[in-house]
């Protein structure tokens, strides 16, 4: 393989070679008034899984934690330097129930600066630079205009700098609205990440956007409360059939404490100890599993990397 390099919570590094995971948090805090369980804060149980996931054969994961999420850099580097997984962090703005109250006014060319500035000087004070905008957030179709001027201006920075841009769209809802505004903006499909598509209701959506050169994130993986396993394997198989799998990237979504596995919830090493074998079950080819968790994600990160041999 070429060798890719990327921004990792510890800095430039060459791409390990195995498994991607394209959505995954490792730190996070989205409690509200409402939701006092929004935090993944377990650290020892974290990196105890994460370092599963190495075993395994996990090489990165696209942590995808942003500005309000209650990102935190340093705290993904020493998971990193704990479990040997790379974790490759990322700057932008969630959808609107999370946005600080400048978004409610600023200008597409405020918001592309602020993200500007991580990008040029690090971000918490790491000094570490993202190569992700994302999980840029969108609440449904169409978004909300706030949130659409957020796209546009992710679209802005895209188009000047080497980032990939990743997205949540809510309850896979919305998803060609994002890609609309993304490629409005002017950037290549094949360096945008649409998220949560495997919660999508339209199976003709899902081709659709894959037929215009995105990428979608099936990275729910195991949320059976959102959608049932059964149903994700079968939109794969529709993608197989297609001959568009190559454009499905996987991931779990861990994204609050309950998901952890010491707490009776999935664990991260879900999508390979059980995902992985109801697909082959189903009679999804080694071929096809391994663009989806190696090829694709790799080819995904070439586009902001810098790619040798």
């Amino acid at each position: 393989m070429s060798t890719i390099m990327i921004q990792t919570a510890a800095g430039l590094q060459p791409l390990n070679d195995g498994i991607i995971y394209a959505h995954e948090h490792l730190c996070i805090d989205l409690t509200t008034e409402r939701d006092q369980a929004g935090k993944l804060d377990q650290f020892d149980a974290i990196i105890e899984e994460v370092s599963e996931l190495k075993r395994l054969g996990v090489a990165a994961i696209l942590e995808q934690t942003c500005l309000g999420m209650g990102r935190n850099v340093a705290r993904l580097r020493e998971i990193q330097e704990a479990t040997g997984v790379q974790i490759i962090p990322a700057t932008g703005y969630y959808h609107k129930g999370f946005h600080p109250p400048f978004l409610a006014t600023a200008t597409i060319d405020e918001i592309a600066h602020t993200l500007e500035q991580e990008l040029l000087t690090g971000m918490d004070g790491t000094g570490v630079r993202p190569m992700l905008l994302g999980e840029i957030g969108g609440t449904g179709s169409p978004p909300f205009p706030e949130e659409a001027t957020v796209f546009r201006a992710a679209a802005q920075v895209a188009r000047k700098y080497p980032v990939l841009v990743t997205t949540h769209a809510h309850l896979g809802t919305g998803g060609q609205d994002e890609l609309d505004l993304l490629l409005e903006g002017g950037v290549e499909p094949a360096r945008i990440l649409i998220g949560h598509q495997d919660l999508c209701p339209s199976l003709d959506t899902l081709l659709h956007i894959a037929e215009q050169g995105a990428y979608l994130g099936f990275d729910t993986v195991g949320k059976t409360s959102y959608a049932p396993d059964e149903r994700r394997v079968e939109y794969i198989k529709a993608f197989v059939q297609a001959g568009l799998h190559h454009r499905i990237l996987l991931s779990c979504d861990i994204s609050r404490n309950p998901y952890l596995r010491k707490n009776g919830g999935q664990g991260y090493a879900y999508l390979i100890q059980t995902f992985l074998p109801m697909l082959r079950a189903a009679g999804v080819s080694e071929e096809a599993i391994y663009a989806m968790t190696v090829e694709n994600p790799r080819a995904f990160l070439a586009g902001a990397g810098i790619t040798k041999g």
